[in-house]
Formats: C-alpha cells, sequence, structure tokens
C-alpha cells in the first residue's frame, strides 16, 4: 500500500509522466515527418504539454490531434515563414563567405545574432499559436514582445530547445533519445519556464476583461439615468 499512499506514489505519478512524454514525443515525431507539418505539430505539443505540467491532462492522445487540426493552417504558415526566413540568412551567410570582402567582416557577426533572436520567438511562437487566437502577424510580433518581457526564462527556454540537438548532432548515438523522448522532455523543461509568463498574461487578460465589463455597467448605468433624468424633466 505504501507504493499508492507513501514515496513509492510519488515514484508511480513520476513513472505515469515519464510514459505520457515518450508517448507524446513518438507523436510529435510522427507528424513532424513531413517537416511542414512541424509547426502544427508543435503547436499541438505545447498544448498537451501545458495540461500535462499542470495536471489537466486525461485524453493525451485525442488532445494532441484536436490541437493539431485546430492549428494546422496557421501553424504551418507560421513555420514556413520561419523556415524562410532561416534559408536567407543561409544564403546570406553563404554569399559573404564566397565574396570573402573584409569590408563585410561586420556582417559575420550581424548574420547569427539575427539567426539568435529568431530563434528566441521560435521559443514563443508556438506556444503563443497553441494559447491565444492572434493573427499570424500578431502571433509572431507578440512572441517578439514576449523576449523583452521574459528575457531570462526565454534563455532558458532557448537553451533547453538547442542543447538537446547539439548533443544529438554530435552524438549520433543519441539519436535514438530524440525520437523516445528528445523533443518532449526538453519541452516540458521549458513548459517549467513559460507556464510562470502564461499565468501573468492570463491574469492580466481577465483584468483587462474585468475592468472592460466594469466600464460597460458603469455606461449602462449612467446610459439609464440619464434617460431617467429625460423622463422626470419632461413630466
Amino acid at each position: 500500500m505504501d507504493f499508492f499512499t507513501g514515496r513509492g506514489a510519488k515514484f508511480y505519478e513520476f513513472s505515469v509522466k515519464l510514459m505520457e512524454l515518450m508517448w507524446l514525443n513518438v507523436l510529435v515525431v510522427i507528424t513532424s515527418l513531413p517537416i511542414f507539418t512541424i509547426g502544427a505539430s508543435f503547436s499541438a505539443m505545447h498544448t498537451v504539454l501545458v495540461k500535462i505540467y499542470r495536471d489537466e491532462e486525461d485524453q493525451l492522445t485525442r488532445t494532441f490531434f484536436s490541437a493539431f487540426k485546430k492549428n494546422f493552417k496557421q501553424a504551418t504558415l507560421i513555420w514556413l515563414i520561419y523556415l524562410g526566413v532561416y534559408g536567407i540568412l543561409l544564403l546570406d551567410d553563404y554569399a559573404m563567405r564566397l565574396l570573402d570582402n573584409p569590408s563585410l567582416k561586420y556582417l559575420d557577426i550581424l548574420v547569427p545574432v539575427l539567426a539568435f533572436i529568431t530563434t528566441l520567438s521560435l521559443c514563443w511562437v508556438f506556444v503563443l499559436q497553441s494559447r491565444y487566437k492572434l493573427t499570424i502577424k500578431d502571433t509572431i510580433v507578440f512572441s517578439f514582445t514576449r523576449i523583452i518581457a521574459f528575457p531570462i526564462r526565454t534563455l532558458f527556454m532557448a537553451f533547453t530547445l538547442i542543447v538537446p540537438l547539439l548533443f544529438a548532432w554530435y552524438l549520433e548515438g543519441l539519436l535514438i533519445l530524440v525520437f523516445i523522448m528528445g523533443i518532449t522532455v526538453p519541452g516540458i523543461l521549458s513548459t517549467c519556464f513559460y507556464n510562470h509568463a502564461l499565468n501573468v498574461m492570463e491574469d492580466d487578460s481577465e483584468k483587462v476583461q474585468e475592468n472592460a465589463e466594469e466600464e460597460v455597467s458603469t455606461d449602462e448605468e449612467d446610459s439609464n439615468f440619464a434617460e431617467e433624468s429625460e423622463e422626470e424633466t419632461v413630466e
């Protein structure tokens, strides 16, 4: 019984979460194989990860594919935009290496800086896509504002994203780990950093909505008072 009530219960909960992450990782890998669907896949992944982190998830597979279908069109377009940006930066870097012009030396630093900033934005863009109904433009712009609003958390998010990829790139023996849990485990670690930011944004959104409702209520009361005053004047 200690397994279900004592320390064993914690181990059991951890094992369940780990199995969920492993299964989610398989779903993400499979749905990302066409490459152009990576955006929808990662948006769906973050939908599920937040629920797992908040202990709200009970239908993992259904939630994933529902979010995948819901986000498919917009998330795919966002992903293609980012692929285009990375492609342009790679071409710029290649062109500068061919030219080998000393006067363009400063661009050798500019391209990596732009690539890094784009990656920081990428850490946020599919999180936001999975949570909010925004246009493509607003989602991308909002992702850059999150970098400014939460710089330290964003850096940690980038760290959890980049480091596993570097390990898999330089240590081929770890490629199998990418398929097993190499995407969702860094993802859940990233969730630890952006969940607080989501809570802050959601709290602010609720306050704005409450203030808007209070203003509407006040306007209605003022309108009713004005109508009553006019009626009394007429009488």
